[in-house]
């Protein structure tokens, strides 16, 4: 009987041990990240992938605050829709962790130790649009044939008012549409 009740006494504090670990783990910074695209905010543009010319993304990194920014602009015709989205990762991530993140985003996934973001917020449609389009030229790559765009976008101020401030910009970008 002393035995099933100090097994019982020991399973459940070692229960208690790993829950508060993980509930530990699990607990990051709750404040609100205010988030400011400036002229020396990292920004990385991608447009091509092993199979040619994809949909834009646009993903602006704000390191001293574990937050990536990430803008996508279709390509499919001249409407050029747009999404964004905010992801938030834990205090303890490094820079040079982030970038790892990045990659996979729109690689074939080099790293398979990257880390996840705890947080991500949908942008609604209404914010980030596409407000202008200028034909730059035309190309032929080998999976066909393509109008580059030059595009002028802006991002309204957005707020979730629990976790993230996002200061509107505006910004350009390439966008390659197939025409064949």
């Amino acid at each position: 009987m002393k035995r099933t009740i100090i097994s019982g006494l020991l399973s459940a504090l070692f229960t208690f041990f790993i829950a508060s670990l993980v509930c530990a783990e699990g607990k990051e910074d709750k404040s609100l990240k205010a988030l400011e695209v400036t002229k020396s905010t990292p920004k990385l543009e991608v447009r091509e992938s092993q199979i040619g010319y994809r949909d834009t993304l646009l993903f602006y990194t704000f390191a001293d605050q574990n937050a990536v920014l990430k803008l996508q602009i279709g390509n499919k015709d001249q409407s050029f829709p747009m999404a964004g989205t905010i992801y938030i990762f834990a205090d303890s991530v490094k820079e040079a962790d982030l970038k790892k993140w990045l990659n996979n985003q729109h690689s074939d996934g080099l790293f398979p130790d990257v880390p996840e973001p705890f947080s991500t917020h949908k942008i609604p449609e209404t914010v980030c649009k596409v407000t202008s389009h200028k034909l730059i030229d035309r190309s032929k790559q080998e999976f066909g044939e393509y109008d580059n765009y030059s595009v002028t976008f802006d991002v309204k101020d957005y707020a979730d008012r629990k976790s993230v401030a996002l200061k509107g910009f505006s910004g350009t970008a390439k966008v390659h549409v197939k025409t064949k």
